[in-house]
């Protein structure tokens, strides 16, 4: 784990995984994927979250993913990641312990909510959220992508 540069982020929005691709499309309203926007993007979350931002680096020194947390209101954090199907292949066990820790750092200042969303087609970033980092699903917002994708939404509370 290291700090997050723009430099991560440019590498990781052109080798993003597609489930993460689609759902970037649905959510930005763009008629396809660019990585530009996505870079520039994703770099102003990172500078948002400060020191809640990282990168895990592959076995290659290669960035794996790199995620981080931005306000979305008074001691409410979005998270948010990108990641290549590579780096989530081999990190997998890092991505989570690190994204668990930070969650549990967070909790310890003024933060009572983090949460995230993703379009139902992510079954497996789901199952993460759910499962490996103990988020609780809220509901979906039906038709809420461009496409008419429905976007689930999840929250962790301090003290859960």
């Amino acid at each position: 784990m290291i700090p997050c540069r723009p430099e991560h982020i440019v590498y990781l929005a052109k080798k993003m995984r597609e489930d993460e691709r689609a759902q970037f499309i649905a959510l930005s309203g763009l008629d396809e994927f660019s990585e530009d926007v996505a870079a520039r993007w994703f770099i102003d979350a990172a500078f948002q979250s400060g020191v809640f931002a990282v990168t895990i680096l592959q076995n290659d020194n290669l960035p794996a993913a790199a995620g981080g947390f931005h306000p979305a209101g008074t001691g409410v954090l979005q998270a948010w990641m990108l990641g290549t199907t590579e780096g989530w292949s081999e990190q997998w066990r890092s991505l989570t312990k690190v994204t668990r820790w930070m969650i549990d750092r967070i909790f310890e200042g003024d933060v009572h909510r983090v949460q995230t969303s993703a379009i139902t087609s992510r079954e497996l970033a789901i199952e993460w959220f759910e499962r490996s980092l103990g988020f609780k699903p809220e509901g979906v917002w039906r038709h809420y992508g461009i496409r008419g994708e429905d976007v689930a939404h999840f929250s962790r509370l301090r003290g859960e």
